[in-house]
């Protein structure tokens, strides 16, 4: 569990959810953990729900704070910084999970002296699986990154990355259980397709999903690696994989992916 004080700029969604992982794993204790909102119905919600620490004061909030992390509207973060800037010791970790706010307007909004992290959490965080990623200013020491990463160990795995990747993280890792998901509800209707009831098909596409997934994990082979290995000649599963590539199954992920990532460069 960190010793560390931690407080909340914002009460939304992502905010309880991260709240809900720092608490369930014990990263943090509820009573080192305060939120402010504007609205105080959210503020009364998150302390009945969570025991933790409610303010209706954002400079008092901030004031002895060793975190600080920001998780308003992105069009919010000017108003929030003008008013607690002043307030933020030069040792707190600043952190903001706003989407679109690149790390220069963090440096020009608090100042280039103090510790700031860009956040893009994991989109899967109530699961606890998939990637957040991070990115740091100078300012940001290694042991400083190790309590970024311990704190984001409640939402998943955590990759430092640099900030020209972000939009290329959206594109590729957060709207990724998209494709997957798609993915699965066509493997699970080709199983009711074959006879399979609905229930079944999905037990054993979830399990064949995580099998595959783990066996890439433990052994580090690619994935064509270890297809090659269950294609006998003349085989069954030869010929499902060849109407996959009659049908550019590969090229059509691919270009999936791509505009994606150019949706997301059209809405920077």
């Amino acid at each position: 569990m960190l010793n560390k004080k931690i407080t909340f700029i914002g009460g939304g969604n992502m905010a309880e959810g991260i709240i809900r992982g720092v608490i369930s794993n014990e990263i943090f204790s509820p009573k080192n953990i305060a939120v402010f909102d504007i609205l105080s119905e959210r503020r009364k919600y998150l302390n009945v729900t969570y025991g933790i620490l409610e303010t209706e004061d954002v400079t008092v909030a901030v004031k002895d704070a060793n975190i600080i992390l920001i998780a308003v509207l992105p069009q919010n973060i000017v108003s929030v910084a003008q008013n607690i800037k002043d307030h933020i010791s030069e040792s707190t970790i600043i952190i903001s999970i706003c989407a679109g706010i690149k790390m220069e307007k963090l440096e020009n909004l608090f100042e280039s002296h103090h510790k700031l992290v860009r956040i893009m959490p994991n989109t899967m965080i109530d699961v606890q699986h998939g990637y957040s990623a991070a990115n740091v200013n100078e300012q940001v020491q290694p042991e400083d990154k190790k309590i970024v990463e311990t704190l984001l160990s409640a939402l998943g795995q955590t990759m430092f990355i640099d900030e020209n990747l972000f939009n290329a993280f959206t594109a590729y890792s957060c709207a990724g259980p998209a494709y997957i998901m798609y993915f699965l509800a066509a493997i699970i209707d080709s199983g009711v397709e074959s006879g399979f009831s609905r229930k079944d098909a999905a037990a054993i596409a979830l399990e064949n999903l995580i099998a595959s997934a783990l066996t890439i994990q433990k052994t580090g082979k690619h994935p064509y690696q270890i297809t090659d290995t269950m294609t006998s000649p003349a085989g069954t599963t030869i010929a499902g994989l060849h109407v996959l590539s009659e049908s550019s199954f590969h090229g059509t992920i691919m270009s999936s992916v791509k505009s994606a990532l150019e949706r997301t460069n059209e809405l920077e």
